[in-house]
């Protein structure tokens, strides 16, 4: 059996911590004897030894492709490495169905897209569509979500309309042309609508997915939550319903439990309104104190707080 050290990981090839790496690139020069020692000294510029480039090939008249092997001596420790997780009870189909079932009083609306001048579908079709990805049903074919599924080139400000049209509790933002960080910009500037548009409801859970994108990039840009490539519709759907609940306020109710466990929606409110929390306290802190004094902004700080806790960042 293996020992492998985690405060010293290194590459493995061909034995443990050997350090062999196999790298790919281009460089803008044609195919030729000085082409391929160029790309062997690149290799070893980087701190990679005993280099070899074990093929090189044309492409074009001014282009070489390089596939080339060496050894690194860098190690990493594992151990230290903290990676933001989506972090909720993942369920399948038919266990979803069943606790939404028992848990929620109405369909949850997710509307989804792929934004900008992307007209890549394949990665929302997946998740929206009835028929899934994998063995793995879409969000279409649950009967609690009502999944309205907008396709491709839609602007940012067209979706956020769509939302408000349609009382979106939930959005997913499919973003797959990441050349020149496009994806990023566009993302950048959807946060920043939704962000300043009060039309939309306070709750809104807004999602990010996407082949360069995970849940990191996600709340950093200060989105709710990102999946990757290979993420799966329950794993989405699984993440909708517990955000949804915990953001209404709402108590699980077991199976097996007493019919009418489950508390009342509260009356759907939008961004810029006070909580209705947040009204009962000003209005008894006013009573307490022989009337209302002035407008309370509590409803907006709790608001605002409220969309930042989640990894301080939201999709």
């Amino acid at each position: 059996m293996l020992k492998v050290n985690p405060k010293k990981l290194r590459p493995y090839g061909d034995r443990l911590d050997d350090g062999q790496m196999q790298l790919s690139f281009t460089l803008p020069v044609a195919a030729s004897p000085e082409a391929r020692e160029a790309a062997r000294r690149y290799v070893e510029g980087l701190g990679l030894r005993d280099v070899s480039i074990c093929a090189m090939d044309p492409m074009g008249s001014s282009f070489a492709y390089f596939v080339a092997y060496g050894r690194a001596q860098h190690t990493i420790d594992i151990t230290k490495i903290i990676v933001p997780k989506v972090e909720v009870p993942l369920m399948k189909y038919e266990d979803l169905v069943a606790y939404m079932s028992r848990n929620i009083e109405r369909p949850i609306v997710v509307i989804g897209a792929c934004t900008g001048s992307d007209a890549h579908t394949v990665g929302i079709d997946a998740i929206m569509n009835m028929k899934g990805f994998a063995h793995d049903y879409g969000l279409e074919r649950y009967p609690l979500f009502k999944a309205v599924n907008l396709r491709s080139q839609l602007s940012n400000a067209s979706l956020i309309d769509k939302a408000v049209e349609l009382g979106a509790d939930a959005m997913l933002v499919s973003q797959v042309v990441t050349q020149r960080d496009s994806h990023i910009h566009n993302l950048k500037d959807l946060h920043e609508l939704i962000k300043g548009d009060k039309r939309l409801k306070r709750e809104l859970i807004v999602i990010i997915g996407g082949p360069r994108l995970d849940h990191a990039h996600a709340l950093k840009l200060g989105f709710d939550a990102g999946f990757g490539p290979g993420t799966r519709p329950s794993q989405v759907a699984s993440f909708i319903v517990h955000e949804f609940m915990k953001r209404h306020g709402m108590k699980e109710k077991h199976a097996g439990a007493e019919p009418g466990a489950v508390q009342p929606m509260p009356r759907p409110h939008h961004r810029g309104e006070p909580s209705p929390q947040a009204h009962a306290h000003a209005k008894a802190h006013a009573e307490a104190h022989g009337g209302a004094r002035g407008h309370s902004h509590i409803g907006e700080r709790a608001h605002d707080a409220h969309r930042r806790h989640p990894g301080d960042a939201a999709v």
